[in-house]
């Protein structure tokens, strides 16, 4: 490790020889063309049209290749504006740039602990591989989805809580704004295109009442290897003959495996199909400890926990926000007390879930991708990295 990090910045020091460049640069270790960037990008053209936008992105997640980081490498030291979405190696491994480095991490908030906060813990890295690959160094400052996330990305990331500026995400624009419902309504056509074909074997699928959606998130290191099939065969079995079909969002680091149904439950697995436009079709969102939670409200949908693993999960990563803690009426270890809540066997306890996500979200709204635009500016304006005329 302590080699490849000299070896990226010597590699830095050299392109940083040459002159920087009018060019805006997103880089990525998380998709090829991340949505928040897509959506933030014709702003970005508007307010700075002397400047050229670079795509320095993964093919898909966790694939990074020699070339692509000897590209990333020659971006950041010529950028004068570099956008990242995660860790990204060419970023934080310099001690010292010229351009302005702004983290927009790639989720809403911090349910569960992540980065500084989870270090040698089963599903984090460890002190040593922290220090010599200088996590999360190099930021200007840090976008959070939420103000309530500001205390935990404050840690996680091991800055300041004024370098962590809660000017929402782009996502959230997409959600709530009028601007973008003649995108959404294409996405959204897309999307029940493919719930059509997924179900299409299924003719019991189409007279189903309800549809629940199931969005948990990543998980490494967990002591049950096969945690999300047998998470699947509780649901199906909880939700089994009772009119409901169930949709199983893929967590783009997970190779899910179709397991056998036989429980009577129609089910499809949604690969390739974005979760956040799976959000309309849902009655209910069923998740963990994912921040899939936020989007759902924000797309006024219903929300459940269903954390049968919660007390591996405390010890590692670790919990910001503890589902059975904190929304006790809407969190469960168990399937069968939340298809009671879906079956309105028991009530959907609105009240809490709508408390949790105004001290989440504190008023934050559409209009995100012009604060975050405004915000960038000003930030470079200030440091003359930037000019936008």
């Amino acid at each position: 490790m302590e080699l490849i990090a000299w070896l990226t910045r010597a590699l830095f020091h050299c392109c940083c020889l040459f002159p920087q460049q009018r060019k805006i640069v997103f880089l990525s270790r998380q998709a090829a063309r991340p949505f928040d960037f897509v959506l933030l990008e014709p702003e970005l053209k508007r307010r700075f049209p002397n400047h050229r936008i670079v795509w320095s992105c993964v093919g898909s997640i966790g694939k990074m290749s020699v070339h692509l980081m000897l590209q990333q490498v020659w971006h950041v030291a010529t950028a004068e504006l570099c956008l990242v979405d995660g860790y990204v190696p060419a970023v934080s491994l310099p001690r010292a740039h010229r351009a302005l480095v702004v983290q927009e991490w790639h989720a809403l908030g911090a349910i569960k602990k992540f980065g500084y906060q989870s270090l040698d813990t089963a599903a984090g890295r460890s002190t040593h591989a922290a220090n010599a690959l200088r996590m999360h160094r190099g930021y200007d400052f840090v976008i959070a989805g939420m103000p309530g996330a500001v205390p935990s990305f404050s840690e996680a990331f091991d800055v300041s809580p004024e370098k962590v500026l809660p000017l929402g995400l782009p996502r959230i624009d997409y959600l709530c704004s009028p601007s973008f419902s003649k995108l959404r309504a294409r996405r959204f056509a897309r999307a029940d295109r493919a719930l059509d074909e997924a179900f299409s074997n299924c003719p019991s699928a189409q007279s189903c009442e309800r549809t629940v959606l199931y969005a948990p998130t990543f998980r490494k290191g967990n002591a049950d290897e096969k945690w999300l099939e047998h998470a699947i065969l509780d649901l199906c079995a909880a939700f089994s003959g009772t009119s409901t079909r169930l949709v199983i969002a893929e967590h783009p680091l997970d190779g899910v495996h179709d397991c056998a149904m036989a429980l009577g439950t129609p089910v499809a697995f949604m690969r390739g199909v974005p979760t956040i436009d799976l959000l309309h079709s849902a009655d209910y969102v069923i998740t963990d400890y994912s921040t899939v939670a936020f989007e759902a409200s924000y797309a006024n949908r219903r929300v459940l926990f269903y954390v049968p693993d919660i007390e591996e999960y405390r010890r590692s990563p670790g919990l910001n926000v503890d589902p059975m803690a904190e929304l006790p009426t809407l969190s469960s270890t168990s399937a069968r007390e939340l298809a009671d809540i879906v079956l309105e066997a028991r009530p959907y306890d609105a009240a809490a879930f709508a408390s949790f996500m105004e001290a989440q979200s504190d008023g934050v709204g559409d209009g995100s991708i012009q604060r975050i635009v405004d915000a960038l500016e000003g930030a470079a304006t200030s440091s003359n990295a930037l000019e936008s005329a």
